[in-house]
C-alpha cells in the first residue's frame, strides 16, 4: 500500500485532554471507522494519548510568509465560534511543509510558541500539494478535519458556516462553492469548459467553482486515508468516495499577497490527471477512432483498385494520399501518447513507493 514513511520518532503528549461543550459538532456517529488499518487517527490517539475536536490541514510550498496571518485569523474565528480562549485543547492547525525551497520552514517554526495549536510536518522533498494534504489527513486527530489553503482566498471566517451546515445536515463532507470566482475571465471560461467535458467523459457529477475549503467528518477522513493512489484529483475523489457531498455558498477573495505556485502547466497536468484517472473513455475513443480509420482506409483501398481497373485516365493523387497518410499518422501518435500516459501512471503506481517521507515533526 502507498503509505507515508516517517523517519522521525513520534512525539508523545501527556497533557490531559479537556473537551468543551461542542456536542452539536462532534457528531458521534462519525466516529465509525471502516477498518483500523485505515483509521490513522485511532492509532495517533493511542500513541499521543490525546484527541481534539477540530484539525485544520494546510499545505505549504513557498508561502510560509502567509502562515502567521492565517494563524491570527484562525485563532480569532475559532475563539468566537467555540467560546474558548484555550484553543490548544480542542484545535490543531497542521502545516505540512511540502519541500519548500525558500525559508518557509524557518518562518513556520516560531508560530509554535505563539500559538499552542500549531503543529508542523516537514516532508523530505516536494511531493505535490495533494500528497501533502493526504499526509496532513493521516496526522490529523480531530473529530472534524478542515482543509484549506494558506493564501486566505477562502477566509477562515467562513469555517463556521461550513461547520454549521455539517451539523444541520449530518453530512460527512461539506464543500465550499464560490458565488463568483475572483480570477481572470479566461481562467473562468476554461474551467467551465473543462468541468463540462469532465462530466461527459467520467460520468461524475462534479460541480464547478468548488473551493479547496471543506470540512470532513472523521468517518470520511478514515475512508480517504485508505486510498493508495499517488496521483490525486480531489474533485473526482469527492464523488468517487461517495458520502453524498454537500455544498454551501462562500465568497472568493483576492490572494492575500504573492503569486500562486500553480501555473498553466500545473493546471493542465492536474486536468489531464482528472480525466485519465477517472475514465477509460479516452481509450475507448482511441479504439473507436482506430476502427473508423481502418474502415475508411479499407473503403479507400477498394475504391482506388476499382478506379485503377475501370478508369484509364486517373490522376495519381499523391497529394490527397499524402494528406490522408499524415492525418492517420498524427492520430496514431496522439493515441500512442495517451496510451503512454496511462502506462506511465501505471508504472508509477506499481512501484509501491511511500506516498511521502516525513523528515521531521514539530509539535507544540
Amino acid at each position: 500500500m502507498g503509505t507515508g514513511l516517517d523517519l522521525r520518532p513520534r512525539p508523545y503528549r501527556n497533557r490531559e485532554q479537556q473537551h468543551g461543550n461542542l456536542s452539536d459538532f462532534r457528531l458521534q456517529s462519525q466516529r465509525a471507522t471502516p477498518a483500523w488499518g485505515c483509521n490513522w487517527a485511532g492509532w495517533l490517539r493511542i500513541f499521543r494519548m490525546q484527541t481534539v475536536n477540530y484539525s485544520i490541514v494546510v499545505p505549504i510550498y513557498g508561502d510560509g510568509s502567509l502562515a502567521g496571518d492565517l494563524c491570527v485569523e484562525v485563532q480569532r474565528v475559532m475563539r468566537a465560534f467555540t467560546g474558548r480562549e484555550d484553543l490548544g485543547a480542542i484545535l490543531e492547525l497542521i502545516f505540512v511543509n511540502d519541500g519548500s525551497r525558500d525559508n518557509s520552514l524557518e518562518l513556520l517554526l516560531p508560530l509554535r510558541t505563539e500559538f499552542d495549536f500549531v503543529r508542523i510536518i516537514d516532508l523530505s522533498r516536494n511531493f505535490g500539494q495533494h500528497i501533502a494534504i493526504a499526509c496532513g489527513f493521516r496526522e490529523a486527530t480531530g473529530d472534524v478535519v478542515i482543509r484549506m489553503n494558506v493564501d486566505m482566498q477562502d477566509h477562515p471566517d467562513q469555517i463556521p458556516t461550513l461547520l454549521e451546515h455539517m451539523a444541520a445536515t449530518k453530512a460527512d463532507i461539506v464543500i465550499g462553492q464560490y458565488e463568483q470566482r475572483e480570477s481572470p475571465l479566461i481562467n473562468r471560461m476554461t474551467a467551465r469548459l473543462y468541468y463540462s467535458f469532465f462530466r461527459i467523459m467520467t460520468g461524475l457529477d462534479s460541480p464547478q467553482n468548488t473551493s479547496p475549503l471543506r470540512v470532513l467528518s472523521r468517518r470520511y477522513v478514515n475512508a480517504y486515508n485508505c486510498l493508495t493512489e499517488k496521483t490525486r484529483f480531489p474533485q473526482g475523489l469527492d464523488q468517487w468516495l461517495g458520502f453524498s457531498p454537500r455544498y454551501t455558498r462562500i465568497a472568493h477573495r483576492e490572494r492575500l499577497k504573492g503569486r500562486s505556485s500553480y501555473n498553466f502547466w500545473s493546471r493542465l497536468r492536474l486536468g489531464l490527471d482528472g480525466l485519465l484517472y477517472f475514465s477509460e473513455r479516452p481509450l475507448i475513443i482511441m479504439m473507436s477512432l482506430g476502427l473508423l480509420l481502418s474502415a475508411f482506409g479499407a473503403v479507400m483501398g477498394v475504391l482506388l483498385v476499382m478506379m485503377r481497373l475501370f478508369l484509364t485516365n486517373i490522376e495519381p493523387g499523391f497529394t490527397s494520399l499524402a494528406a490522408i497518410g499524415l492525418f492517420a499518422f498524427g492520430v496514431q501518435l496522439i493515441c500512442l501518447g495517451v496510451v503512454g500516459f496511462y502506462v506511465g501512471k501505471i508504472f508509477k503506481e506499481v512501484q509501491n513507493r511511500p506516498l511521502y517521507i516525513i523528515k521531521d515533526r514539530f509539535w507544540g
